[in-house]
């Protein structure tokens, strides 16, 4: 497998990520202090729930990143390909449609039914 094209792809997810991460972090950071000019009962509930989806957003986000920057290290490590779980090679379609998998398909339904 050609390593240069998912180093390539992968580089620039991490590139779109980190900076949705940080207009987003941005974005929340206006929005409190919006809602803290505002200060009614009402106000209050929505910026809370704001930042609660903030949050949620930028956990998310965060999560692809490490997903991502874990990708690039498999790499650099030359497992790039191999399932973490059960060591087999990842498919290339897979890989293809998802350049940051870590896992097989297989283990990967494992894994989300935990």
């Amino acid at each position: 497998m050609e390593l240069a094209v998912p180093t390539t792809a992968l580089s620039a997810e991490r590139a779109r990520i980190a900076q949705d991460l940080e207009q987003y972090s941005i974005g929340a950071g206006r929005d409190r202090d919006r809602a803290d000019r505002l200060g009614t009962g009402s106000d209050d509930a929505v910026a809370t729930l704001e930042d609660e989806l903030d949050e949620g957003v930028m956990d998310d986000l965060q999560a692809n990143l490490d997903e991502v920057d874990a990708a690039l290290s498999r790499i650099a490590a030359g497992s790039y390909g191999v399932c973490i779980d059960c060591g087999e090679a990842i498919p290339e379609k897979r890989l293809t449609a998802l350049p940051a998998s870590a896992r097989c398909i297989e283990c990967q339904r494992k894994q989300e039914h935990r």
